[in-house]
């Protein structure tokens, strides 16, 4: 089966199975894991922040920024309307925090426009919420792994700083848009405030995102994620999973997931049913031109797993389990399905 559903779905390399065999591990809850100490410490530097903490998922790990920075309930947070935060976590702020999402549209490319930004932020004002946190995500899902431009973040810090209100990254594929634009994480660390960066998606780790920042934001969201239940004991199994992940993204491995994605885009081009849309990395979006709704599971039958996001919207995501053979095989499914549905 190959399977396009999600970059979740990757197994975990022999070599990650070797290092988790054999970590040395502790307490994590009483901070003596030395592989997540490492782990810690090792991406914290690498994106020029003083402190990081392992999470396992990326949704607690976002929620456990919001928490941090929204110390008060009745606080607001500006997110994107195609935001994965607002979407697909359940409003978690507000269930567990009693902070309200405001929410502005997301452009195609993933951004919000700086000024509309700037109007959303509260006045001091008895009658409103305080505005504490912005938040965007880079890459841009639901807007086909779109990676924010360099300039939008450059703009948005400007308005940070003058503002005073901090910016938080959901950085689920973090690695997909450092890869695309060859942009060092450090780089990409003095636009934001906080980020969380998930180990799991393109760099095929079995479990874990890190939430990273100040120290004293990380001694504060240390706290809220014990609350949460995301304080685990001897995750240094996981932990040093995610170090040999970190290995494979400095030998370029997405580079190779960004040349497929390509490839099949250009293929599923020339069928008449699809119709692709703009991509950048890993994503890939194509409507499919049918009044089959059976189209997904035509494909499941050729042994292709993709997901339907809408009933005739596909989304493709190529990650590190899918190599050359598994795209041509892939077209060659995609081929037949269009001869049928054509």
């Amino acid at each position: 089966m190959i399977d396009f559903r999600s970059d979740t779905v990757t197994k975990p390399t022999p070599a990650m199975r070797k290092a988790m065999a054999e970590a040395i591990v502790g307490d994590d809850v009483y901070h003596e894991d030395p592989t997540v100490i490492a782990l810690e410490q090792r991406i914290a530097t690498m994106f020029g922040k003083e402190s990081a903490l392992f999470f396992p998922s990326g949704t607690m790990s976002n929620l456990c920024a919001t928490l941090t920075w929204c110390n008060r309930r009745g606080s607001e947070i500006i997110v994107g309307d195609k935001s994965h935060m607002f979407l697909f976590e359940q409003a978690g702020a507000s269930q567990f925090g009693g902070v309200s999402y405001r929410t502005l549209p997301n452009r195609d490319d993933g951004t919000m426009d700086i000024d509309s930004i700037r109007r959303a932020i509260r006045d001091d004002d008895i009658h409103e919420p305080r505005t504490q946190l912005i938040c965007i995500e880079d890459t841009h899902n639901a807007c086909g792994g779109k990676v924010l431009p360099l300039s939008f973040l450059q703009e948005l810090r400007t308005l940070s700083l003058r503002t005073g209100i901090p910016i938080h990254v959901d950085g689920a594929r973090i690695w997909n848009a450092l890869a695309a634009m060859q942009l060092e994480p450090a780089t990409f660390g003095e636009y934001v405030d906080s980020l969380s960066v998930c180990l799991s998606k393109g760099l095929g780790a079995p479990v874990g995102s890190l939430l990273i920042g100040s120290a004293d934001f990380i001694t504060k969201a240390r706290r809220i994620r014990k609350a949460l239940g995301g304080g685990m004991r001897q995750a240094g199994i996981l932990a040093a999973a995610g170090l040999i992940a970190l290995d494979d993204f400095k030998v370029r491995i997405l580079h190779r997931d960004h040349i497929r994605t390509r490839q099949l885009a250009e293929a599923l081009s020339e069928l008449p049913i699809f119709e692709v849309y703009p991509f950048e990395t890993n994503i890939l979006f194509a409507k499919v031109k049918t009044d089959n709704p059976q189209w997904p599971s035509m494909l499941r039958s050729m042994n292709v797993l993709v997901s339907a996001w809408e009933p005739f919207l596909m989304r493709v995501v190529v990650h590190r389990d899918i190599d050359d053979n598994a795209i041509t095989r892939a077209f060659e499914a995609f081929r037949q399905l269009s001869a049928k549905l054509a």
